[in-house]
């Protein structure tokens, strides 16, 4: 019996949301003489621990996103790394004895990790001999980190080629490095009934439809970004998902009334692959796992006030690319989604571009790899 492990770390969807993505394809091409399991490397830490990894996270991109970004490229710093990581790993250790239990205890032939919290503590296992699981690290987003550097890793999944190139200056070798693209579900590389679905949510079809989305946590100007799209001159009829953030819900919905075409509005979904479909526009923040599920689905974006860090990193890939535009102020956005309405051949051309770039299969590569490294073990 093959065993693959799938772990995955609750500091934001998109690691979640990739660690489903191979347990979908793995469900669907693994032999029947292997387990998969898929677990939050969190919930085997203490309750404390776990509660405020989240929350720091969302607090600092959130309310000091400014401080974020400066940390993160400070972290990033070769000198610096080498006075935070043991610090960090120290911390990381101390907090993830029932991690450690469960690993020895199961003891998986391959991991894949798409977190480097649960990345970094099975590389110092690996490396202390206690443990001989094969670990794969896929790294969330368009641009790495130094935190996603773990001993011991056996293969990195990156996005893209810029990506390799930033392990490589850390020090990885060529040859552990994958360039498979970032794992979304299988349905978003299939193609679906538009016409269903834009009768399942009231839309016309001979409007320009914009997908607005919040993120998991319904984060960013979302509220002024609807009222921007509603004020242009051609009508846009807008979908709007808010993610966890009921409050933002309830001022939306309050908001329709006086909306001159149509709006629906949704909280947290487990479909946004339909909305997609029926999108002609994406206006978003630019985490790894939405540019990834938009590129998968051919659909052009509008980058808002990319966050400094990863998210400033994803959204250079799309605009170097010429698959998204992006929006540094709230106020710009008005002028950009007119120039866009009145020419809609650069939508066209924008869907071209990404079909060159898009990975939608990632989820299948990293699964082969996994059932490979199983074997290998």
């Amino acid at each position: 019996m093959r065993k693959i492990l799938i772990a995955y770390a609750t500091a934001g969807i998109g690691h979640k949301k990739a660690a489903q993505a191979v347990k979908a394809a793995l469900d669907e091409m693994a032999p029947a003489d292997t387990e998969v399991r898929l677990i939050d490397a969190l919930d085997y830490t203490g309750p404390f621990f776990k509660w405020l990894y989240l929350q720091m996270y969302l607090f600092m991109v959130n309310k000091t996103p400014t401080f974020w970004g400066l940390s993160y490229y400070f972290t990033d710093n070769p000198l610096v790394n080498i006075l935070v990581s043991k610090l960090r790993r120290l911390n990381n250790w101390f907090n993830s004895k029932k991690l450690r239990e469960y690993l020895l205890e199961w003891k998986p032939d391959a991991i894949i990790s798409t977190h480097f919290f649960a990345s970094e503590v099975i590389g110092d296992m690996k490396k202390q001999g206690i443990l001989r699981s094969r670990l794969i690290t896929v790294i969330t987003d368009y641009g790495s980190h130094s935190w996603w550097i773990a001993d011991k890793t056996d293969a990195y999944v990156v996005a893209c080629e810029d990506t390799k190139g930033d392990l490589i200056k850390w020090g990885v070798e060529e040859p552990r490095i994958k360039v498979l693209g970032i794992p979304v579900e299988p349905i978003f590389s299939k193609p679906l009934d538009g016409q269903a679905i834009l009768d399942k949510t009231g839309m016309k079809d001979d409007r320009l439809t914009a997908l607005v989305i919040g993120g998991g946590f319904g984060v960013g100007p979302i509220e002024a970004i609807v009222k921007i799209i509603d004020s242009i001159s051609r009508p846009m009829q807008i979908i709007a998902i808010c993610g966890h953030n009921e409050e933002l819900v309830k001022r939306l919905e309050a908001l329709k009334l006086n909306f001159k075409d149509k709006m629906v509005v949704f909280g947290f979904v487990n479909n946004v692959y339909e909305y997609m479909e029926i999108a002609d526009l994406l206006i978003s923040k630019s985490g790894g796992i939405t540019v990834s599920e938009s590129l998968a689905k051919e659909l052009p974006m509008v980058v808002i006030a990319p966050i400094i860090g990863q998210e400033t990193r994803n959204s250079s890939f799309l605009v170097s690319h010429g698959a998204a535009i992006k929006v540094d102020k709230i106020d710009d956005l008005r002028e950009a989604l007119e120039k866009l309405t009145s020419h809609p051949e650069r939508l066209v051309s924008m869907r071209s571009e990404i079909q060159k770039i898009k990975k939608p299969a990632s989820c299948y590569d990293v699964a082969k790899l996994a059932l490979e490294a199983a074997v290998t073990k």
